[in-house]
């Protein structure tokens, strides 16, 4: 097929309407790049800005955790004081006995004042 005068007119006519169109669609395409090129830095720094949060929270959890394990050993601590406190009430008792038969009614009785005074105290501290 050869071009004929009407062809070569006809795409004349049809480029004259196609290429303003592919050049809008073009500079569009263009200027959107141009956006998404200008948005970069602020991605960026958000990107930093959440680094910088995730390394504070990291860092918080890793105090969190410390303190944890510190009040886990002084959980601990209390709870062996607490069970020694448990075993020795009883001893004390058996002492204060005889503590009584050996020094008498008036001695004695000052010892078990001050033994309920410490039964007491102990007692205040295992509820708490």
């Amino acid at each position: 097929m050869t071009p004929t005068i009407e062809t070569a007119i006809f795409a004349l006519a049809v480029s004259q309407l196609l290429v303003p169109l592919l050049n809008g669609l073009l500079s569009r395409r263009q200027v959107k790049h141009e956006q998404a090129v200008d948005q970069v830095p602020l991605l960026v720094q958000r990107m930093e800005s959440v680094a910088a949060d995730v390394r504070d929270i990291k860092t918080e959890l890793r105090v969190v955790r410390e303190h944890d394990a510190e009040l886990r050993l002084v959980d601990q601590r209390l709870r062996a004081l607490e069970a020694w406190q448990g075993e020795a009430r009883p001893q004390l008792g058996q002492v204060s006995n005889h503590v009584h038969v050996l020094m008498g009614e008036r001695g004695a009785r000052q010892i078990q004042r001050a033994t309920n005074l410490v039964t007491a105290a102990g007692g205040e501290r295992s509820e708490r």
